[in-house]
């Protein structure tokens, strides 16, 4: 028996060239390629992506299928190994038929959907991971993979086929890691076979290292998605029960904005005071009734007469699940919530119109039609008779909640003279979406991520716009499928894929998208609107702002000066647009509101010269 014979490890002298190696890593990198294609425009098509992935299946069939010829070949197999060699040539077999089998039904079935290719992919790593754990290896088999990489094998298949999220975002990213980690195993694994080692002595610490790096990654990665699948299962159940709620009744007449079709209590963990789901009519710019929904708080303590904070939310996506009122953990991007509840007042939050199930998606940034659902937020308020609600209105939003709630002031004189606005707040407001267009037109990680939002709203407020005029072909194929994929419901870590996988999809503007007259008008159209004359406003922003520049909230606050209408402003240095910036500022602004309730006098920034930060960095 020689030396490379003997339980499978050299004892000796350093081993030689093993020919056989190939098998390995010529077929990992095929699976290596099949990753890096789909990780490209190439891949945004599931039809071609499909394709790729049978093409990677086939390779691993055809390196299986090699292996196993070469078992039959070898002759110097000691009599005592013989029968666990000849297990290893019949599992090598049946991994061959496996992944030609699931490649060729890849192939012949292309146009399966999302979810049946998920199950797809990974029914054929489970399977090509079952035979590779019932081969059984030895340390630098040629034959057959180590029982940590069939392992591997086995959980990537289970992850992919029962992954909770099932969109072609979620197919394409998962895929891309599992070939790119198989194909990167196989290269190594043939590179060592292929190269010589040194002795044995001085690999000694190998193996446990190894193993121990191996049982690490696999307790990780187990724990990992079992808490993505708790939190899913513990989600959809809870959406599951919620949707009853939301459902519009059928035949029933609408009503004058502000009127409460339903209500039910609500709770949140953490804040003090009483909550309640409200469902209520709501119209949009042309007077068309409509249907919202949101969340109305009270204080815990009795009172009359109470003002109105009107909160204006910023994005969450556009899935029904995404809402405000329909999530758990929304009072932790209101932090001012408590703040407000303790000083008497009543909070008022829309979900907009069309959101949460009662429509087909809210007209996102449609300035108008958000501003009218957050006003009448304040009038169903008013309506239920618990709140004890009066007529002075304050109005805040974030992001885009800033350019709704601008809306909402600019409107609420004429629109709901009943209420009296007392003064408004806008934090990093989307204030002129064409001139963000314009400046910095969002590619890449921030145009795939926000901006399908805006493409799709807009064109079914405004038919006549075509998203496809504006877009690249990768983009046009997945933008309805961005637009709902994920939201704060969703757990990071199954988000993370999808966001890793965006920047590969190229870029998402066919060129300049203000150059569509249409669609330069309706954003246009959508811009800051000005004050009414008296209101004062708070405009907040961070400067290291890259979503919503700084230099046009500045605009803002020099239009609105320039108009007459007071303006306090605050700039939040090395902030961005996250949560950051709305704890710096909620504060000082419950506390500027408050000041505005008793007639107190508050700052006028007006005049003053812009932070420094602006003329250095060329803002």
């Amino acid at each position: 028996m020689s030396e490379r014979q003997r339980d499978g490890v050299v004892t000796g002298k350093a081993r030689t060239w093993e020919v056989r190696g190939i098998a390995w890593w010529l077929p990992g990198l095929a699976v290596i390629v099949a990753g890096v294609l789909l990780y490209s425009p190439f891949g945004v098509s599931l039809i071609e992506g499909r394709v790729v992935v049978a093409v990677a299946m086939l390779a691993l069939g055809g390196s299986a299928a090699v292996r196993c010829w070469w078992a039959r070949a070898d002759n110097q197999v000691p009599d005592y190994e013989s029968a666990r060699y000849a297990r290893a040539e019949r599992l090598l077999g049946v991994e061959a038929l496996v992944a030609i089998g699931f490649g060729a039904l890849g192939i012949a079935a292309l146009t399966m959907s999302v979810s049946t290719s998920l199950i797809w992919v990974g029914a054929c790593w489970i399977g090509l991971g079952v035979c590779g754990l019932a081969a059984g290896a030895r340390r630098d088999d040629v034959l057959v993979a180590s029982a940590a990489f069939a392992g591997w094998q086995v959980l990537a298949g289970v992850i992919l086929a029962t992954l909770p999220f099932r969109t072609g975002l979620d197919f394409t990213a998962w895929t891309i890691i599992t070939l790119l980690i198989t194909g990167a195993a196989m290269v190594v694994r043939g590179v060592r076979l292929t190269a010589p080692l040194p002795r044995a002595s001085t690999l000694r610490w190998w193996r446990p290292a190894a193993v121990s790096v191996q049982l690490i990654v696999l307790a990780v990665a187990v724990g990992w998605y079992g808490t993505v699948v708790t939190q899913a299962a513990r989600q959809d159940a809870e959406q599951t029960r919620l949707d009853a709620f939301y459902q519009v009744p059928q035949g029933i007449s609408p009503g004058p904005p502000g009127t409460v079709i339903r209500s039910a209590p609500m709770s949140l963990p953490g804040v003090n005071g009483h909550g309640q789901r409200i469902l209520y009519w709501s119209q949009d710019r042309n007077g068309t009734p409509t249907v919202s929904s949101g969340m109305v708080w009270t204080p815990l303590t009795d009172g009359t007469d109470r003002p109105i904070l009107n909160f204006a939310h910023g994005t969450v996506s556009l899935g029904a699940e995404c809402a405000p009122s329909r999530q758990s953990q929304i009072a932790s991007s209101m932090p001012w919530l408590n703040d407000a509840l303790g000083r008497g007042w009543v909070v008022a939050a829309s979900d907009y119109a069309g959101a949460a199930g009662t429509g087909d998606g809210e007209h996102y940034l449609v300035a108008t039609d958000q501003g009218r659902d957050t006003v009448n937020a304040a009038r169903a308020a008013r309506n239920l008779p618990d709140a004890h609600a009066g007529t002075d209105m304050l109005i805040y939003g974030v992001s885009q909640g800033g350019l709704i709630s601008l809306a909402a002031a600019a409107q609420a004189p004429t629109y709901a003279p009943e209420l009296h606005l007392v003064a408004d707040a806008a934090t990093a407001p989307a204030s002129d979406i064409a001139g963000i267009l314009r400046e910095s037109p969002p590619q890449l990680l921030n145009g795939w991520a926000v901006t399908p939002f805006l493409t799709t709203q807009y064109a079914k407020a405004y038919p006549h716009l075509d998203p496809n005029a504006l877009l690249t072909p990768q983009a046009a194929a997945r933008n309805q499928e961005m637009a709902a994929a994920g939201c704060a419901a969703t757990p990071f870590a199954a988000l993370f894929a999808r966001l890793t996988v965006v920047p590969g999809m190229g870029d998402y503007f066919n060129g300049d998208p203000l150059a569509d007259p249409a669609w330069r008008r309706a954003f246009e159209e959508n811009r800051a609107p000005d004050m009414p004359p008296g209101i004062p406003v708070y405009l907040a922003q961070g400067l290291d702002d890259t979503l919503v520049p700084p230099k046009f909230t500045a605009a803002l606050v020099n239009r609105y000066c320039t108009a007459g209408t007071p303006v306090t402003t605050q700039w939040n240095p090395g902030v961005g647009h996250d949560s950051a910036n709305e704890k710096a500022v909620a504060p000082r602004v419950i506390q500027w509101f408050a000041d505005h309730l008793t007639n107190t006098p508050t700052p006028n920034n007006c005049g003053q010269p812009l932070p420094p930060t602006f003329t250095s960095t060329g803002h």
